[in-house]
């Protein structure tokens, strides 16, 4: 890891400085200027969610990830910098994402970020390039040909015109086959084979990387804590920001690590859902606490209080079995409940079945802390879904059509029917059953029981 750091006064030489990097800087030079960074890959959507940073920490986002995979979102930095988490960008993504949320205190540094927010440039692909899994760049930046062509022009090496006309050259070149090279063909097909031979023999010699230049520097602000202060508009913390996306990425991307694999709140949740045959009991009671406007703790303290005033509540609000159709009845109820329950228990469950789990609905929870006595914290369930990930990714390695897309929903289905003791036939009582956990009905739990199918299976081997 290098030799230790100089001693930096007070706080800062107790936080973690985590570094989002890949083509721009290697690893090794990242280590030589910040001896104690955390070294992550290009940052993609989710990552800063699973990190779990706490105040006082840096996070430098150099480069991210964004043709492939859904690129790092606005309000999961916005999230670390509610919570007083310090966030530098500089060189690529980062700088991208500096000028668009330097109002809200990200910190941005150098040329890349400036030319962004002066207006200079303003197209994501400037700073794209296409790499290998190990970092190794394949094209070149935009930004990169740019700089070195004003150097040029500076040096006089080719005039102002010159300069433009290689930057559109460049320009009309897709970002994945961007590159020098590449450059030199189309100058070839523009009859400009003699400026392109004087330009290439001019950066030999004037090797010049604006965006190592700038992670280079940012690290280095990092490392001293002297980057400069961020500036914001101070009155957006107070604002409601967090939309139900931000708590639905929380849920589905922070969570405990289990040796090695990070198991979101949102697996959890869906584990004891499908498979603790206790949940319903717990979701009705924090459902209709919520209905209630009270603690899900009520739920304990005296239930047969809190069926009747939420039945109350209900009232108030002009919902009571008598002005539901047959078809909505039989809708939200199995047979044998219409005929079977009586009229304050069949409001109860309908009530209970059309508050699903939905991000966009107050009653989900994002966390462990905001879901309460509504998980059962006793249960082995992170290690349970930490070996069914593992198990997933073991088949998927030996062999890509193992892939738990392809798994038979009907044996899903069957598995689910056995674990919640109902007939596989009843298509009512399953969609009742789903509908008791949380779920929009039967098919909506297939499809969630799928990542967690294959390592179930052998808790009921005989019956699927």
């Amino acid at each position: 890891m290098g030799s230790e750091p100089p001693s930096i006064p007070g706080r800062f030489n107790r936080v973690t400085i985590h570094v989002y990097a890949g083509p721009t800087i290697p690893a090794d030079r990242i280590r030589q200027l910040v001896p104690r960074a955390r070294i992550h890959p290009p940052i993609r959507h989710g990552d800063l969610l699973r990190l779990a940073p706490i105040a006082g920490d840096t996070v430098v986002i150099i480069d991210g990830l964004w043709h492939q995979v859904p690129p790092v979102r606005h309000k999961e930095i916005l999230d670390l910098l509610a919570n007083g988490i310090r966030v530098v960008g500089a060189a690529s993504m980062g700088a991208l994402r500096a000028a668009e949320l330097d109002r809200y205190g990200m910190i941005g540094v150098g040329h890349v970020y400036q030319a962004y927010t002066s207006g200079g440039i303003d197209a994501d692909d400037e700073v794209a390039v296409v790499h290998t899994p190990d970092g190794q760049p394949l094209s070149e930046a935009l930004i990169n040909i740019r700089v070195t062509l004003a150097h040029a022009a500076a040096a006089g090496i080719i005039t102002s015109d010159e300069q433009n006309h290689l930057v559109e050259l460049a320009r009309r070149l897709p970002f994945q086959l961007r590159s020098w090279k590449a450059l030199r063909r189309q100058c070839v097909t523009a009859g400009l084979s003699q400026l392109y031979t004087r330009i290439d023999a001019w950066r030999t010699d004037h090797p010049y990387d604006i965006k190592r230049h700038d992670a280079e520097q940012a690290l280095t602000l990092a490392a001293t804590a002297a980057a400069p202060a961020g500036t914001e508009i101070a009155a957006w913390r107070a604002t409601p920001w967090r939309t139900s996306f931000v708590r639905y990425w929380a849920a589905r991307f922070h969570g405990p690590s289990v040796e090695g694999t990070t198991v979101p709140f949102l697996a959890i949740l869906q584990h004891q859902q499908l498979y603790d045959p206790h949940y319903p009991g717990r979701w009705r009671g924090y459902v209709l606490s919520w209905i209630c406007g009270l603690s899900p703790s009520a739920a304990h303290a005296n239930p047969d209080d809190l069926e009747r005033r939420a039945v109350e509540v209900a009232a108030a609000r002009g919902v009571h079995t008598d002005y539901l159709t047959p078809g909505q009845r039989n809708y939200w109820l199995t047979p044998h409940e219409s005929s079977h329950l009586d009229r304050r228990e069949q409001l109860l469950r309908i009530l209970v079945r059309s508050a699903r789990l939905d991000s966009a609905s107050t009653v989900w929870p994002s966390t462990l802390a905001e879901a309460g006595d509504l998980i059962n914290q006793a249960l082995p369930t992170a290690s349970e879904v930490a070996e069914a990930f593992r198990r997933n990714d073991r088949l998927v390695r030996y062999d890509a059509r193992h892939s738990i897309d392809r798994l038979d929903p009907q044996r899903i289905a069957a598995q689910l029917a056995s674990v919640w003791g109902v007939d596989p036939d009843d298509q009512a009582a399953l969609c009742a059953a789903a509908r008791d956990r949380g779920f929009q009905d039967h098919h909506g739990a297939v499809e969630v029981a799928r990542g967690y199918y294959l390592h179930q299976r052998r808790r009921t081997p005989a019956r699927i």
